[in-house]
């Protein structure tokens, strides 16, 4: 599946595209930062980290010698204007923020930007979805509802018929919160699963990835 992460970003009110644009421009190749694409309210950044890995090599005498592998990673990163404010995206994202706090502190300092995980709310879920030709509702993690007055639950719900709205009958009208919600699509005869995470995540599979993210984007 592709998966991309969604994060809502603040910067001084004299700071945009444009700037962070012409700082990354500036920074280049020796800050591991080169654009890949760029315009007034869309920037596409490649950023590039280069790691010493401790290696240990067993020797015919049975002697250990440790040596520095050199590795590298590569991670590609978009700001774009959308309607509710600048967002960053980051294609395959790793586990914790330490990509984007590095590329955001080399383009405007650090501590002067405000970065949180995109909301991805039902709202915006249903506005989603809408956009294709059919959507149901095939798989919910949910948590934090009530099994009796000193224990709370989670539970992964899934149906290849589809789920209804409320995902379980238990779960109507009570309080829980939603993990994930999965969503099998058909538009224009194709078909794929869309996989939205509280966390900020969209997770695409099948053909539909040229359509997916573009309109997601066009509703934040």
């Amino acid at each position: 599946m592709m998966k991309i992460k969604y994060y809502k970003l603040r910067l001084p009110s004299d700071a945009g595209v444009s700037m962070l644009a012409s700082t990354a421009y500036r920074v280049g190749e020796n800050g591991g930062i080169s654009v890949v694409q760029a315009s007034s309210n869309d920037l596409v950044l490649q950023y590039t980290i280069t790691r010493q890995i401790e290696a240990t090599q067993i020797m015919s005498d049975g002697s250990e010698v440790r040596t520095f592998v050199p590795t590298m990673e590569r991670h590609l990163i978009r700001l774009f204007q959308a309607a509710g404010g600048l967002v960053l995206s980051l294609l395959d994202p790793a586990r914790g923020s330490r990509v984007t706090t590095e590329v955001l502190s080399k383009l405007v300092g650090k501590g002067d930007y405000f970065i949180e995980p995109q909301e991805i709310s039902t709202k915006l879920i249903r506005a989603h979805v809408s956009e294709f030709d059919s959507a149901r509702l095939v798989s919910a993690k949910v948590r934090d509802f009530r099994v009796y007055d000193s224990a709370v639950g989670r539970l992964e719900v899934s149906s290849k018929e589809g789920l209804a709205d409320e995902i379980a009958p238990f779960l109507a009208g009570k309080y829980h919160k939603i993990d994930s919600l999965t969503y099998e699509v058909t538009h224009q005869f194709k078909r794929g699963l869309i996989c939205y995470s509280n966390g900020g995540t969209v997770k695409v599979s099948g053909p539909l990835v040229e359509v997916v993210f573009p309109t997601f984007e066009r509703l934040l």
